[in-house]
């Protein structure tokens, strides 16, 4: 069992995971508290930085549902993105 200790860095206490246990870098991870004090660190889900990335995985085909199906074919009319 590897031990370590908290530390002060600015106005948070940092708590140091050895290299070993094989965390990535800039890994997210939401804690809590538990009721025996013992601190849980759960990883979030990871938000996708690319459409690419979003859909990884995805091999079924799209299709637009009937109530939007005509939403791109008008020109725009005031200052939207397009």
């Amino acid at each position: 069992m590897d031990i370590t200790k908290t530390r002060i860095q600015g106005n948070a206490l940092v708590v140091t995971i050895p290299k070993s246990l094989g965390v990535e870098p800039g890994t997210e991870y939401r804690f809590s508290k538990e009721s025996d004090g013992s601190l849980k660190l759960t990883p979030t889900k990871k938000v996708p930085e690319t459409m690419a990335e979003l859909f990884k995985g995805w091999h079924r085909k799209y299709e637009i549902p009937t109530d939007l199906q005509g939403w791109n074919s008008h020109d725009s009319e005031g200052e939207e993105l397009c």
